[in-house]
């Protein structure tokens, strides 16, 4: 009992202090629920949307040996901003929705391609402030190579999609000229594009000439 006197007598002053606030507790004081019992944040949160560089695999012409160009798909936009602008296909992803299944709707939404014909895999995330002039918007970008038999039909947000020659393509809407850079680097080290030496050189090119 004496001891524990002791104890207390000396310990009493910290024990009644008030503890001041931690980087965790102030992070923990700003943390509420919402009726639906969610936890939220008092921390700014960005949009999501989904991307899809989509390139169709260049083939001989004609039964010639010359290579055409390898092309890639682009849909014209309906919807500002940059309203009539070529853009790569995408848009938000919805609520509950996993980036593969928002990337494989909004190709077939907004191109009529469907996901059995694009086999896409993710090749980054962009968000570089500015990057879209409705705010704050973080993009997945997807890619994938496809062969030159799929057609094309514009839907949704879309007014017009047109498979356009990569070393020609038009000026582009947001950052969608560094999003393509950067999926043809990509592409270019995959498997399936190391057994096509001539996919591979124009892949490498219009890196190069999408450079700045």
């Amino acid at each position: 009992m004496i001891a524990r006197r002791v104890y207390t007598t000396l310990f009493q002053p910290l024990l009644s202090a008030p503890i001041a606030p931690t980087p965790t507790t102030l992070r923990m004081s700003t943390t509420t629920r919402s009726k639906k019992g969610a936890y939220t944040y008092e921390y700014p949160r960005p949009g999501l949307t989904v991307d899809a560089i989509i390139i169709k695999r260049p083939t001989a012409a004609n039964g010639a040996t010359k290579q055409s160009h390898a092309e890639l798909l682009l849909i014209n936009r309906k919807n500002e901003p940059f309203k009539n602008k070529w853009a790569i296909p995408g848009g938000f992803v919805d609520e509950n929705e996993s980036l593969d299944a928002a990337a494989s709707r909004e190709l077939l939404e907004e191109t009529s391609v469907p996901p059995s014909k694009a086999y896409m895999t993710q090749i980054g995330m962009f968000g570089d402030p500015g990057r879209d002039p409705r705010g704050w918007v973080v993009s997945a970008a997807y890619a994938a190579i496809v062969p030159d038999t799929i057609p094309v039909k514009a839907g949704d947000d879309a007014q017009d999609a047109q498979w356009y020659a990569l070393n020609n393509l038009p000026p582009l809407a947001f950052d969608h000229k560094l999003i393509i850079k950067t999926a043809c680097r990509r592409l270019a080290e995959t498997p399936q594009v190391s057994s096509d030496p001539e996919l591979r050189r124009q892949l490498t090119e219009a890196a190069e000439r999408l450079e700045g």
